[in-house]
């Protein structure tokens, strides 16, 4: 009979920001995070932007969820250690709120356009929260999809 693995705890913390996530609840999304997390969203150019800090990030999940007020992650890979959790996911929503900074600049207004974005995040995690996520997302796909003029 083989023994059966379990799991590490990390992947427990990343189901609970993943839920979090989906339900929009940013409560729960921040009491999952370490005080110095930050969030390295490479979205622009990876070498010259700035991870944002607890408070900005504090900032970007609710300016996201007013222009997606509804959302789904479909989970599609999920790679597990104790400190460290590798995601690929795919996002689905409805763009019908605006979209600010630190999301975008200057603001986006409402387009309506249901979008579906591929994404990978890197947690890194301390005591079973998240200290860091790096955040690799296909955004030329984004604007696409939401008719951005580049």
């Amino acid at each position: 009979m083989q023994k059966q693995k379990q799991l590490p705890a990390s992947i427990h913390t990343i189901e609970k920001y993943f839920e979090a996530l989906t339900a929009c609840d940013t409560l729960i999304m921040q009491s999952l995070r370490t005080a110095d997390f930050v969030m390295d969203w490479v979205h622009a150019d990876a070498f010259e932007d700035k991870p944002l800090t607890h408070a900005e990030t504090n900032q970007f999940w609710p300016t996201w969820f007013q222009g997606f007020p509804e959302i789904d992650f479909e989970i599609t890979r999920t790679i597990a250690a104790e400190t460290v959790v590798v995601v690929q996911w795919t996002f689905i929503g409805t763009h019908t709120g605006p979209l600010g900074g630190p999301v975008f600049d200057p603001p986006l207004a409402p387009t309506g356009k249901t979008i579906r974005l591929r994404g990978v995040s890197v947690y890194d995690l301390q005591d079973e929260l998240l200290q860091r996520e790096t955040m690799y997302i296909d955004l030329a796909t984004l604007w696409v999809e939401l008719g951005v003029a580049v």
